[in-house]
């Protein structure tokens, strides 16, 4: 009897948690521009995606086909809105443009005459996303205004020279919001710097995507993105791939049922409680699913940045029945075909990296390229152990390119036929990505489990010991630690920062 009152009064618990969470979304959608193309499914997309998220239990801001003055109006009355939420939401679809790494959302009145005419004209997308910081608890931002915007063009003709190449395709790559919460998801439709798709529905394909499988029934947002990037990325025939970068510290729901609650109460396990906030987020840690998940996306997203058939094999030889399986085993076939109708010249091996042109090959390294990378220490330990895996020794990555380095370097360019000079182009990085990548995010892995593993000793060896020396000098252990001078195991900040950048973009 007891059990059933239980059961029952979950049940009522979790029914009711949509309405205990705070949850509140921002959408717009624009079409109707004044001076640049209109475009057909905006308001469409953000219409349907304002109905998906009411029924969600989100209290929803919208706006359609905004002139400047009203989306600072919009954004002004989310932001009072937001202030305290378990959940803040932002979609927006319309057009957009990044100039200098810095992203704009483009009202329908802009036109854009001068550069000058951004700070005026435009909403920058850094001031919508501090709108979204204020005691909130998890931040979801999608944003489907990656498509090709004849403003931008006409802005960067007007531009001087210098400034011009700042203008970029589609949308920059945005940095997760550290607010101190329970973390952050940030949605394009599609890859930085690339251009989406409008569709020819009423609705774009990512806003079609992310309509269908937002609301599944305890899908965590992880899981709910990795859906649709594969929906998109199937619906448009492999030419637009969404991107995603998370920060959780646990999984996120926006339609967590009653059943699953039940069913472990029913099976006599504790610890099930439900409340707004727990309903929403589950901050104890990421799922053994959720760590897998990771595992696989930065293997597929490796393989997919070599675009090589040895790299799609190593995929399959990992996750023979994944996510990616049979998109990597159809990329096999079609390089395979390729590889087969393409006549050989005997003299000339294979290459499976980005083509490298004539020009970029006699283009010398100097310090001045390798300081246009903009490379700081960490970066260039991750150059040192890419050039390690690809058989160039620079010793223990440090950070520190000497001498040994730089040998590496200039065997590696020699290796490579570019003019040797210890230093690297970005042409030539970008290739010795190409050629490490999937070794290097194995590498990756693996020195995070013996980070990890040596973490779990030290901190076994130094819990108290009965006999433990009373003499021993109180600065020891710090002088014996200053002595290593870069030269000892791979920083843990490194391997922490580094595969950070590779899957944080993944679907957490």
């Amino acid at each position: 009897m007891f059990r059933k009152l239980l059961v029952g009064f979950s049940i009522l618990l979790v029914s009711s948690a949509p309405a205990l969470a705070k949850r509140v979304a921002l959408v717009i959608g624009n079409s109707e521009y004044a001076n640049t193309v209109v475009l057909p499914n905006p308001v469409n997309d953000a219409t349907a995606m304002a109905t998906k998220l009411r029924n969600l239990g989100f209290d929803v801001v919208a706006g359609y086909d905004l002139d400047l003055r009203n989306m600072r109006k919009t954004v002004g009355q989310f932001a009072r809105s937001a202030k305290g939420a378990d959940i803040a939401l932002l979609f927006y679809a319309g057009h957009g443009m990044q100039i200098g790494g810095q992203n704009y959302l483009v009202p329908v009145d802009a036109s854009l005459q001068d550069e000058t005419d951004l700070d005026f004209e435009t909403m920058p997308m850094d001031f919508i996303l501090r709108q979204m910081t204020n005691d909130v608890k998890v931040q979801l931002v999608f944003l489907d205004a990656c498509r090709d915007n004849p403003l931008a063009r006409s802005l960067a003709r007007r531009m001087s020279p210098s400034r011009s190449a700042t203008v970029g395709q589609g949308l920059a790559e945005i940095k997760l919001i550290e607010t101190g919460g329970s973390g952050s998801v940030i949605a394009f439709s599609t890859s930085p710097g690339d251009v989406a798709l409008d569709g020819d529905g009423q609705n774009s394909p990512f806003t079609t995507a992310l309509l269908k499988h937002i609301d599944e029934p305890n899908a965590s947002i992880q899981t709910v993105m990795t859906r649709v990037t594969g929906d998109v990325y199937s619906e448009t025939e492999r030419r637009q791939r969404p991107w995603v970068n998370a920060s959780l510290i646990g999984e996120v729901f926006l339609n967590k049922t009653a059943s699953q609650q039940v069913a472990s109460l029913e099976q006599g396990t504790t610890g099930t409680q439900t409340s707004g906030s727990t309903a929403a987020v589950a901050p104890s840690g990421p799922s053994n699913a959720a760590l897998a998940w990771e595992r696989e996306k930065a293997v597929w997203d490796a393989a997919e940045g070599t675009g090589s058939k040895a790299a799609y094999e190593a995929y399959l030889r990992a996750y023979p029945t994944g996510t990616f399986a049979e998109i990597a085993r159809e990329k096999i076939t079609t390089i395979t075909r390729s590889a087969e109708t393409t006549p050989k010249v005997a003299s000339v091996p294979q290459n499976d990296g980005p083509q490298v042109s004539a020009d970029d090959r006699q283009l010398a390294g100097t310090e001045a390229t390798e300081a246009q990378l903009g490379w700081g220490r960490s970066a260039r330990r991750e150059a040192q152990a890419r050039l390690n895996l690809a058989g160039f020794n620079t010793g223990n990555p440090d950070g520190v390119h000497g001498p040994m380095t730089r040998r590496a370097i200039n065997a590696w360019q020699t290796a490579n036929d570019f003019v040797p000079t210890g230093y690297f182009t970005a042409p030539q990085y970008q290739l010795l990505t190409s050629q490490t990548q999937v070794q290097y995010v194995a590498w990756l892995q693996e020195e995070q489990q013996r980070i990890a593993a040596q973490r779990r000793v030290v901190s076994r060896s130094s819990a108290p010991q009965n006999n433990a020396p009373r003499n021993r000098h109180p600065n020891q252990n710090t002088r014996n630690n200053n002595n290593n001078n870069g030269g000892g195991q791979v920083p843990a900040a490194l391997i922490g920062g580094v595969i950070g950048g590779i899957i944080g973009g993944a679907i957490r």
